[in-house]
């Protein structure tokens, strides 16, 4: 059974030649956020290291409550380094994580759910 959901990849330094094997889509996954930041509020604190193509806070989809994780989506991959680099950060009075993942870009042939192409918790692979 093919996934409806996109894929997620932390690439290690080591490993940065995997990414000439393709096209990519570039961004940060924030961990320890407090529960109280808003999306607006994410999105402000990394916009200035470049353009957001997309911004979001998961939230448990019975409760409602946020998770914790948030996803940023830069359009280069030098932004999405630079939040990176910038560290340590804190954000709403908490000490956040920051990992940089890639996203395959989908195209014409690919037979994902374009609808749904936001960042997805716990595919983020070491």
């Amino acid at each position: 059974m093919e996934s409806t959901q996109p894929l997620y990849i932390c690439i290690s330094e080591e490993n940065k030649e995997f990414l000439n094997s393709g096209e990519w889509d570039y961004g940060i996954v924030v961990t320890d956020l407090n529960p109280y930041v808003t999306n607006s509020e994410l999105h402000s604190f990394f916009q200035k290291f470049g353009t957001i193509t997309e911004c979001n806070i998961k939230t448990d989809k019975s409760s409602g409550w946020p998770k914790g994780v948030g996803f940023v989506r830069y359009s280069s991959s030098k932004e999405a380094e630079a939040a990176q680099a910038d560290g340590p950060h804190n954000l709403g009075g908490f000490p956040i994580l920051i990992n940089r993942v890639v996203t395959p870009k989908l195209n014409q042939a690919c037979q994902l759910n374009t609808q749904d192409q936001s960042f997805q918790p716990n595919v983020c692979v070491n």
